[in-house]
């Protein structure tokens, strides 16, 4: 799969400012998706290891990335944003419900409940995760974290989040 650099750069090429919209990112993850499962495939046969008639896993290697597990990153991370992305829709829905009722205490805590899973679970690390990466505390877009391309700078439109963030941040300031 000597091909998987190309696809990264691909990616690259959607953006001349590094900032990606939740649609080009799309694109590119349907592009590539068989791609994604013959270098898994490929990436997770490698470590096996018959030992004693078993068959175990060891663990990775401890040098640098190749091009195949960079590429596994990168379409991994992509793939668990766009999905966090899937419930943009119920944040704003849920927010416009809130400022129906933010003047009733009660109401308010039946809300916090019932976005608890949200909130507390599914959604805690999202604005450390996306948006904790200036030491100025002047972040903007959401930035995707590659541990194995680090050299790779994607940033994703504030606004395809809008609701996500504007959630957040009353859920943080109301429950914690």
């Amino acid at each position: 799969m000597k091909q998987v650099s190309r696809y990264i750069n691909e990616l690259q090429s959607l953006s001349s400012d590094s900032i990606f919209s939740i649609a080009q990112i799309e694109w590119w993850l349907l592009k590539h998706e068989g791609d994604y499962h013959k270098a898994k495939h490929i990436n997770d046969s490698k470590y096996l290891y018959e030992i004693e008639g078993r068959i175990v896993r060891l663990p990775d290697s401890f040098g640098n990335p190749t091009n195949e597990e960079k590429f596994i990153d990168v379409y991994k991370r992509l793939n668990d944003l766009t999905q966090l992305h899937r419930n943009e829709s119920y944040f704003k829905q849920e927010m416009a419900i809130y400022h129906n009722l933010k003047d009733k205490p009660e109401k308010v805590k039946q809300w916090l409940e019932k976005n608890e899973r949200f909130g507390a679970d599914t959604y805690v690390t999202f604005l450390i995760d996306y948006l904790d990466y200036d030491i100025n505390d002047e972040e903007y877009h959401l930035k995707v974290f590659f541990l194995n391309n680090e050299e790779l700078d994607v940033y994703v439109n504030r606004e395809d989040f809008k609701y996500t963030l504007e959630f957040l941040q009353k859920f943080n300031e109301l429950y914690w």
